[in-house]
């Protein structure tokens, strides 16, 4: 009877060890699977602040100068100095100290305007439509 004992003795034991290999193996997928997730909500969380930064300082009342909307109209009847003044302003407040980024400014697809100096990044577009035609604006944040 002893040896029956000891036979399921190490029955049990062996099974223990299975399940605990098995814990280990789940953790060990679990914490690689989160830091993939880490990532992408990286680069999600860095959409949001782009399309954050354009949509928020589109309507943005500017004193004495109107809004950003209204100076891509004005930029696209040939006077972009205010643009390029207040775009210089709101986003030395919006965005974090030495952050690029890039504005462009369309009328029914023909480019009329551009700031910025950087070439890959997470774009975000504004479209709306003023006097007829359609303008629409695309930020890109770069990092």
């Amino acid at each position: 009877m002893t040896q029956l004992g000891s036979k399921g003795q190490s029955e049990i034991v062996g099974l223990m060890v299975i399940v605990v290999i098995l814990i280990l193996m789940g953790m060990f997928y679990l914490g690689f699977s989160n830091i993939a997730d880490s990532k992408s909500s990286v680069g999600e969380r860095r959409g949001l602040e782009a399309e954050n930064a354009l949509k928020s300082v589109m309507q943005l009342d500017l004193e004495g100068l109107g809004n950003i909307e209204g100076l891509v109209v004005e930029c696209g009847n040939g006077n972009c100095s205010g643009l390029e003044s207040a775009l210089i302003e709101v986003y030395s407040v919006v965005l974090r100290p030495g952050e690029s980024y890039k504005f462009s400014a369309y009328i029914d697809g023909v480019k009329i305007y551009e700031y910025g100096t950087c070439n890959l990044g997470l774009v975000s577009s504004y479209p709306f439509p003023k006097n007829g035609l359609f303008y629409e604006v695309k930020f890109k944040l770069c990092g």
